[in-house]
């Protein structure tokens, strides 16, 4: 393993030991590597890298909107490997698992973020 350092303010090193601490890292140096995965796999979505991604998709929506977003689930069926529909406070909750190359997955989060009242993040493994 290659060791690097990195000069940041006492306030954030604070910050982030405190994060790492809540998220339940035992070293910082584990909590370093996974900020860092996040960043390349992120980056790697946002900037239309090429190759495939595997992400957990997690919307939230009234469920007048149901439709809409399974259509979107459906047009984009062959990287879907898993989804969940559940319930909670009278919304509909999707937990989805996609694996792809990153431009469909770029189109997939896009159709879905383009869909009023849908809340979404994505979880990048």
């Amino acid at each position: 393993m290659v060791v690097i350092s990195v000069s940041i303010s006492a306030k954030e090193l604070r910050e982030f030991d405190e994060v790492a601490r809540k998220l339940g890292f035992t070293s910082r140096s584990d909590a370093v590597r996974s900020a860092l995965h996040k960043f390349v796999s992120l980056s790697k979505l946002v900037e239309g890298s090429e190759g495939e991604g595997f992400y957990l998709v997690s919307l939230a929506y009234e469920k007048k909107k149901k439709h809409q977003v399974a259509d979107i689930i459906h047009k984009h069926s062959e990287m879907i490997k898993s989804s969940l529909h559940s319930h909670f406070n009278d919304r509909c909750v999707e937990q989805i698992i996609a694996v792809g190359e990153y431009s469909k997955l770029r189109s997939f989060t896009e159709e879905l973020s383009s869909l009023k009242d849908v809340r979404y993040s994505i979880s990048i493994v």
